[in-house]
């Protein structure tokens, strides 16, 4: 019977970690820290070890976990790529460290450097140039991500080294990058990121290669996998050599001979890390000697060369006072919760986001309750756990609002979203977020009408919405404090000139939920007016390459909504632009709708879409009855077969393709 319950809490253990690690390596979504995984995976090795009757080679304790996600690109990596064991205590590192000892026969020299909390990568160069770029995939194999690599500038796309070498590495996302976008994200009402390890793994498997150039990635190179260099025998002489041919390595790694020399750098950065651009959530201590790490060798899983360790978490406990309900310019409303001051992991805080009623009820939060605090990837504060043996007797329970704390407006919530939203787009919480957004210089671009100013408009009564902008009092403006007339005539021509800002910018400057600057360029790629895009069935918003369902019932709802209506016809009453400058050298495509499948000899897929474009054409994200023409190229999928059975869409080649944008004939004419 004892045997039956090893089986299935073994059982359980593998079906648990298995989740863990696709919330982890696959959804960039991770449900537990770093420390609950690594004893949930010991736990699991012990079980093992003491029941070798129920170990298997497919268990999570002998293979590196995956990130290789469904029909992707694989390439095999010409060297196994392996992970790191963790150690939560400088004590580990000293077991470690005396089990080589007696395994060498003599105290090891070692080399330190700072473990990057990112997204790890292989690069293959040969003759001096990047072949491709895959991430660690299950370390035999990985996911091909080369395009995306291609924009991180201190990722080199020629090197002088000639012979060919996989070099590896971590890509990572600055701090305050990762503090701009979600402060982006929270004003479109996107969910945010945790920490910026989550942020880098998301970036670097999107499928729109500007979106991974805009947020700004970074790297730093550490390693080889296939490679010969006899010159090259440490691993300090390998990190000065990558850094000769251009490659992006950690400055501060340091050479070490001793326990107390390493526990001394560990300890240092435990407390100098919060000073770094970069986040770090560890040490990694390495034998520097490559003859002693081929005598050392591997486990299945890890070096017995290497280990990590890894920075405790700081946390704290401190009592709940209040949870606010902040309504964001998108309308979407976010509980805050709010407790007495506690200093963790360099600075004081005192609010801490809930993200939604869901995790409210997860926590089984109450007012008054003490809670644990940590700083997910120690930049932001977050509630971990309650304490529910300290819980008043008059704890109380925390009420999600059903109408919106500010306006009044009933409260919805997204089908199968988490998320609940106030849609008046002129509630009071939104509208001055609103303002400022519009003003934007990514946006209309109304210099003068910044936060300040729009903050005093409001308080003045001299808007209340975005359609007010176009009807400002300059005579009242130029008397109110800190204004005059100067800056009333050159706000007055700031405002004006924003009229003929170009379409892609004052879609943008609305508000619309998830749709940002990359979006709105989209949209008025394929819309020419804004009449289109109201009259636009829901369908046709999805058929687009890089549209989705969730941005699609955004774009088709605002559309429809009355409150949009009469702001957008204000606006075009005033003069303001809702037309597509969008050059079409000669309309020989005709609206034809195009898509492409396999890959091309002769372009990209941002080249084609644009040749497309530019001669007429639409690019549409999948096979359907409004499809025209498929172009194929090599290592054809699913979408041939789709469209054969559909039998309206015409298939063709890149060569075929090219022959109709030459052929000055082809008017649309061919169209099914």
């Amino acid at each position: 019977m004892e045997d039956l319950f090893i089986k299935e809490e073994i059982a359980g253990l593998r079906k648990q970690i298995a989740h863990h690690n696709d919330m982890y390596h696959k959804k960039t979504q991770p449900e537990i820290s770093d420390y609950e995984y690594d004893q949930l995976l010991k736990h699991l090795q012990s079980l093992e070890e003491k029941y070798p009757q129920y170990k298997i080679e497919e268990s999570p304790t002998q293979k590196v976990s995956s990130d290789i996600e469904d029909k992707a690109k694989i390439i095999t990596h010409k060297v196994r790529m392996y992970s790191l064991e963790n150690a939560y205590s400088l004590e580990e590192v000293r077991s470690y460290l005396l089990k080589i000892k007696k395994n060498a026969g003599f105290f090891p020299n070692v080399i330190l450097e700072h473990k990057i909390d990112g997204f790890t990568i292989n690069l293959f160069y040969d003759n001096g140039e990047l072949k491709y770029a895959t991430t660690r995939g299950d370390g035999f194999e990985g996911e091909d991500v080369t395009e995306n690599v291609k924009t991180i500038k201190s990722i080199p796309h020629e090197i002088k080294y000639k012979k060919p070498i996989e070099v590896r590495g971590e890509i990572y996302l600055p701090i305050k990058e990762f503090e701009r976008i979600n402060k982006e994200r929270e004003q479109l009402g996107e969910k945010l990121f945790a920490n910026p390890r989550n942020a880098a793994a998301g970036t670097i498997k999107l499928k729109n290669t500007d979106t991974v150039k805009s947020r700004n990635l970074n790297s730093i190179i550490y390693s080889v996998g296939a490679f010969e260099n006899p010159e090259i025998q440490t691993q300090k002489k390998l990190l000065e050599f990558l850094k000769a041919i251009f490659f992006r390595t950690n400055e501060f790694n340091k050479t070490a001979s001793s326990f107390d020399e390493i526990k001394d750098y560990c300890e240092i950065w435990d407390k100098k890390h919060y000073d770094l651009e970069v986040e770090i959530d560890g040490i990694v201590i390495k034998v520097n000697d490559f003859d002693l790490q081929k005598k050392l060798g591997y486990t299945s899983k890890f070096p017995k060369w290497a280990v990590a360790y890894k920075f405790k978490a700081e946390e704290k406990e401190t009592q709940l006072i209040d949870v606010k309900f902040q309504v964001g310019r998108t309308g979407a409303v976010t509980p805050v919760a709010n407790f007495k001051p506690v200093f963790i992991s360099g600075s004081t805080v005192s609010n801490a986001t809930l993200h939604n009623a869901d995790e409210i009820k997860r926590l089984d939060l109450k007012l008054g309750d003490y809670v644990t605090i940590m700083k997910s990837g120690e930049i932001i504060p977050k509630i971990i756990e309650v304490n529910y043996d300290k819980r008043p007797d008059d704890a109380q329970d925390i009420e999600f609002p059903k109408i919106c704390p500010v306006c009044g407006t009933i409260l919805t919530k997204e089908e199968d979203g988490a998320i609940t939203y106030c849609n008046n787009i002129n509630c009071p919480a939104q509208i001055q977020r609103r303002l400022e957004h519009f003003a934007s210089r990514d946006a209309v671009d109304i210099e003068g009408l910044g936060e300040a100013v729009v903050k005093q408009l409001l308080e003045n009564n001299m808007i209340s919405r975005i359609e007010d902008i176009y009807h400002i009092d300059f005579e009242k403006f130029q008397s109110l404090d800190r204004q005059g007339t100067k800056s009333a005539e050159n706000l007055k021509s700031a405002i004006e000139n924003s009229k003929t800002q170009k379409f892609h910018k004052i879609l943008f400057g609305l508000g619309i939920r998830y749709v940002g600057d990359r979006t709105s360029q989209i949209l008025t790629n394929n819309f020419s007016t804004i009449d289109e895009m109201i009259k636009a069935e829901f369908e046709e918003f999805i058929e687009i390459e890089e549209i989705g369902e969730k941005i699609a019932h955004s774009l088709y709802n605002f559309f429809h909504d009355e409150r949009s209506l009469r702001m957008i016809e204000s606006l075009k009453k005033n003069g303001v632009n809702f037309r597509s400058e969008k050059q079409i050298v000669i309309n020989k495509l005709a609206g034809a709708k195009f898509l492409v499948t396999g890959a091309l000899k002769n372009f990209t897929r941002i080249e084609i879409k644009e040749e497309i474009e530019k001669y007429g054409g639409k690019i549409i994200s999948s096979v359907s009855k409004n499809l025209n023409y498929l172009i194929v190229g090599e290592n054809l999928g699913s979408k041939v077969k789709k469209a054969e059975k559909l039998g309206t869409v015409k298939i063709i080649s890149e060569d075929e393709f090219l022959e109709m944008i030459k052929n000055d004939s082809h008017k649309g004419t061919s169209l099914r």
